[in-house]
């Protein structure tokens, strides 16, 4: 069966405070839930930090702080979740105030 995919990255801003880091995540989960277009979603916060030879070597950015994927089934499920009401309060009470960076891809699965 086929699926849609959004993946992103996300960098928080040096200065978030946890408790909004930790309301974030709470919110999200909070957010998946209330969307019906959502087949499946992960989300984990790095576990890593970016030290690795190969990294140091590379002279790369450094890691990002969270990972997340959220699964629909057509392109069309996941325009309804990005611009539903829900995920726009989301994204303006939980992310713009302390995501500094964020990587997003969308793309079809087999």
């Amino acid at each position: 069966m086929t699926a849609f995919r959004h993946g992103a990255i996300l960098r928080f801003k040096p200065d978030a405070k946890p408790a909004d880091v930790e309301a974030y995540f709470k919110a999200f989960r909070d957010l998946m839930a209330s969307q019906p277009t959502i087949r499946s979603w992960k989300i984990g916060r790095n576990e890593g930090a970016g030290g690795e030879t190969h990294v140091r070597k590379g002279s790369f950015a450094p890691n990002y702080d969270v990972g997340l994927t959220i699964v629909f089934d057509n392109p069309q499920g996941y325009l309804q979740y990005a611009e539903s009401a829900g995920h726009q309060a989301f994204f303006a009470k939980y992310c713009t105030p302390i995501l500094a960076e964020r990587v997003v891809v969308r793309f079809h699965e087999d």
